[in-house]
């Protein structure tokens, strides 16, 4: 019986954990566009980052993301990220060039009728 709380107590914390960790997701930048070849971009900052995600909607979507960090004087990079076929919604990790950082982003979508572009951190 013991072991039966246990676990339940364990599975309950794991899902509240997992459901705070999605609740801190914000968009910091987002884009709106339409017609037969529909492109949009967007940017945003984030401080202290320590992952980023673009989400697009829409159909026949394909995007990039470009990320530039800087922490103190010394260390500064950028990496990118080519997202060739996104499914609509779904999130998707951008590769920072180091975690904590103070990173700006820029990010395009391209895809078919109405599409959306979200930049969360």
């Amino acid at each position: 019986m013991k072991y039966v709380i246990l676990v339940a107590a364990l599975l309950a914390f794991a899902t509240s954990t997992a459901n705070a960790a999605a609740q801190r997701l914000h968009v910091i930048g987002s884009g709106r566009s339409s017609g037969e070849f529909a492109v949009t971009a967007a940017s945003g900052s984030k401080n202290h980052a320590r992952a980023i995600y673009l989400r697009g909607y829409g159909r026949g979507l394909s995007g990039l993301g470009v990320v530039a960090c800087s922490r103190g004087l010394a260390s500064i990079g950028s990496k990118s990220t080519n997202l060739k076929s996104m499914r609509s919604g779904r999130l998707y990790k951008l590769r920072l060039p180091f975690a904590g950082g103070d990173c700006d982003v820029t990010a395009s979508l391209s895809g078919s009728g109405s599409i959306r572009l979200q930049i969360l951190a």
